[in-house]
């Protein structure tokens, strides 16, 4: 007589599988979408050129991103972040090590140094962003949304240095260094001025650290 063992069934381990197969689907599209916006732009491109490029079927598209602008709200997304991970940005060890940072003025270095990196990734985001926002009404209204969370963002940051450091209040502050660290003023800079990566940087450390901070005596 023989007696049958059956494997227990392991669902953790199976939804952990389905659920890489889905962000390695969702990095391919939005990657893909990244691709295509910033070589053909963003009118030229179409949700089957995005499947194409990515290797994967129309259905898993529409189901990354319903939309075009949502596309495209992801890779400015995954352009900020620098990475796929479901971390908000204030979480991040960057932002917690401006925190943990006691000297203000180099809380401010640290700020323009993330801000540059950060550029680096996301301008030629930000252009394909602009001509996106011109003809779609719901990548206008997300243009906007991402202007404020970057807002928001910098008000977390601004309000980690002391008050009484700042040359203005905490809110004139956070308004004056989300304006200055701004793509478009980056945009310019670069496309205009033809400044690289390393004169930006350096200006914009100089910059927020004029503005922001009041000198020691």
């Amino acid at each position: 007589m023989t007696s049958e063992f059956k494997r227990p069934y392991d669902a953790r381990r199976r939804r952990e599988r389905a659920e890489q197969e889905r962000r390695a689907t969702r990095r391919r599209v939005v990657e893909a979408a990244r691709t295509l916006f910033l070589e053909r732009g963003y009118v030229a491109t179409t949700m089957a050129d995005i499947a194409r490029e990515a290797g994967v079927a129309l259905q898993s598209v529409y189901k990354v991103g319903h939309s075009k602008a949502d596309l495209l709200h992801q890779v400015r997304d995954l352009a900020v972040a620098g990475d796929d991970q479901q971390v908000m940005l204030v979480d991040r060890p960057e932002f917690v090590a401006i925190r943990a940072e006691a000297d203000p003025h180099r809380q401010v270095e640290m700020l323009a140094s993330l801000v540059a990196t950060t550029m680096e990734r996301l301008a030629p985001v930000w252009v394909a962003y602009r001509e996106a926002a011109a003809v779609d009404a719901k990548a206008a209204a997300n243009l906007v949304t991402a202007h404020q969370r970057r807002h928001h963002t910098f008000t977390n940051v601004i309000g980690e240095i002391p008050e009484h450091r700042l040359r203005h209040s905490p809110e004139e502050s956070t308004d004056t260094a989300w304006a200055i660290a701004s793509p478009e003023v980056y945009l310019l800079l670069q496309s205009v001025l033809e400044w690289d990566a390393d004169r930006y940087a350096e200006w914009m450390s100089r910059t927020l650290a004029d503005l922001l901070l009041i000198p020691e005596s």
